[in-house]
């Protein structure tokens, strides 16, 4: 396939007869082994008995190689339409767009951007004030330079909102592609279905995923993974122990896509996911708050905007014997992880339960300029 690009311009070619091709790649092997000389971002071309090869715009370079190949060979400098190589890998986007777009919005080019399935989903700073309609046409162009660069990926959108509501999900708007959402998405041997626009998952806290399920997990234990999404933490716990692992999500649309990710990966264990909000189960005449009351060895709550606002929950559904805690916050700075810890105790305290031990706290990754994610594994104990 040619990349159709209509900012393509006349490059310089060096034409020599097919017959000297091999001299030429001799001497530049020999002369130039370590300098860039051919362009390789350009089909070389072919006319009737001559080859012409591509040059980088180095005029330095350009002199020294005329006087070498001057003392070989015949050959011309011509200038021609230039050709994209389909073959030739990109290093970057920035690699790709270079030259492509005006200086003055290459801020627009992000440095990393989020992939799932074919799917990529992309961050442009917001900042400055520029012409809405001229900066929305270099936002298409470098959606559709990712497609280019990372063959994989079919559709391109742009976050247009922060991750917002009960369902903690965010509006995107479609920048290049196919209009669609939803995507099968492999993470650490466990396949999951789901879609961008209707569930809440980050493919950015893989390693801590993993991380938690390969956590000292005793066979049959009982797990309650309070904020569980699509599932990608449940399914992973139990795909390598035999341990029941109660999965809750206020999210229709997340609960329809677990209940596919079960049947879609093999697993020792066993998860049971549940559509609803985990304030209920302290009801009262809640029947499955009853019958786990007390019952829970480990609880998982990666909620981190409002995680301590379920401290009760934790509570109620943990062993007063003990059991691990594994929670998530977003902390400022500075000295953010000793504030998540005080934070996290006296919730605890207040409803007369104390950390008996700090088994591991760390940043998880950064948040915003001021803030961290924090993740805080502890055993906690009641005082009844």
């Amino acid at each position: 396939m040619i990349i159709k690009d209509n900012n393509t311009k006349d490059i310089q070619y060096l034409k020599i007869k097919k017959e000297n091709g091999q001299t030429l790649i001799k001497l530049l092997n020999k002369n130039f082994k370590n300098q860039k000389i051919i362009d390789k971002k350009h089909k070389i071309l072919r006319e009737n008995d001559y080859i012409l090869f591509p040059l980088i715009e180095n005029k330095d370079f350009l002199d020294k190689l005329i006087e070498s190949i001057g003392k070989t060979c015949d050959f011309q400098l011509v200038s021609k339409r230039a050709i994209p190589n389909p073959k030739y890998k990109y290093k970057s986007l920035q690699d790709f767009l270079k030259n492509k777009i005006p200086d003055r919005y290459l801020f627009l080019i992000p440095k990393s951007y989020d992939i799932l399935g074919d799917i990529a989903i992309i961050e442009y700073d917001k900042s400055g004030s520029y012409d809405k309609e001229e900066i929305n046409s270099f936002k298409e162009k470098i959606a559709k330079a990712i497609t280019i660069t990372n063959k994989r990926v079919k559709t391109v959108y742009e976050k247009s909102s922060q991750i917002k509501g009960k369902y903690r999900i965010r509006e995107l708007t479609l920048l290049y592609g196919e209009n669609k959402s939803e995507i099968i998405y492999k993470e650490n041997k466990c396949i999951f279905k789901l879609d961008v626009k209707r569930t809440f998952f980050t493919p950015r806290l893989i390693f801590e995923r993993r991380r938690i399920a390969s956590s000292n997990i005793k066979p049959n234990e009982i797990i309650v993974d309070l904020f569980a999404g699509v599932g990608p933490i449940s399914i992973q716990i139990a795909k390598k122990y035999n341990v029941i692992i109660y999965s809750f999500d206020i999210n229709p649309d997340a609960f329809n896509y677990i209940m596919e990710n079960i049947k879609l990966n093999k697993m020792k264990g066993k998860v049971i996911p549940y559509n609803l909000d985990i304030k209920s189960l302290l009801d009262p005449s809640n029947k499955l708050g009853k019958s786990l009351k007390g019952k829970a060895d480990r609880i998982i709550m990666n909620l981190p905007e409002k995680s301590l606002e379920y401290t009760d929950v934790v509570c109620f559904l943990m062993k007063k014997t003990g059991g691990i805690l594994h929670n998530y916050q977003f902390c400022e700075k500075p000295k953010q992880i000793e504030k998540s810890l005080k934070n996290l105790k006296s919730k605890l305290n207040e409803l007369n339960w104390f950390v008996e031990k700090e088994l591991n706290a760390k940043i998880v990754k950064s948040y915003s300029p001021k803030s961290d994610l924090i993740a805080l594994d502890l055993l906690i104990k009641s005082n009844n």
